[in-house]
């Protein structure tokens, strides 16, 4: 009786590893379906490129995000950083969530002094920066 005991053991334990092991294998397929597919590319423009400093002129920021094969990423968060913040103008969202065509916009409102802004977008760790330029008032 005793051998038969040991046996139960043995088939539990494998039972066991299998079934931990399948549960191991679905949780990491789902975690790539859920994530999708990795960042390849920001291409990342403004429209215009130059503004007024009159805290009112804005512009339109449009990141678009691609994978290694170069399609379009949908329904990924892509993230927009304004690098001078004093008088330098503000983002309106500064997260945005990719459309169908892997595209995320924002507008940027000019700020009151007249320099080079920069504005980075990042997606799944690649960014990519514009500059946005500022003038003076006439």
């Amino acid at each position: 009786m005793e051998k038969k005991a040991g046996k139960k053991k043995s088939v539990k334990k494998t039972v066991y590893v299998v079934v931990v092991a399948i549960i191991a294998i679905a949780i990491v397929v789902w975690a790539v379906w859920l994530r999708g597919p990795a960042v390849a590319k920001v291409e990342l423009s403004v429209e215009p490129s130059t503004l007024v400093a009159d805290d009112e002129s804005t512009a339109v920021v449009t990141a678009k995000i691609f994978d290694a094969e170069d399609n379009p990423i949908p329904n990924r968060t892509v993230e927009f950083e304004l690098s001078y913040l004093y008088r330098g103008g503000k983002l309106k969202e500064d997260k945005v969530t990719t459309d169908k065509d892997g595209k995320a916009s924002t507008t940027y409102t000019a700020g009151t002094k007249a320099a080079e802004r920069k504005i980075t977008a990042s997606a799944g760790g690649k960014s990519e920066t514009v500059t946005i330029n500022l003038t003076e008032k006439e």
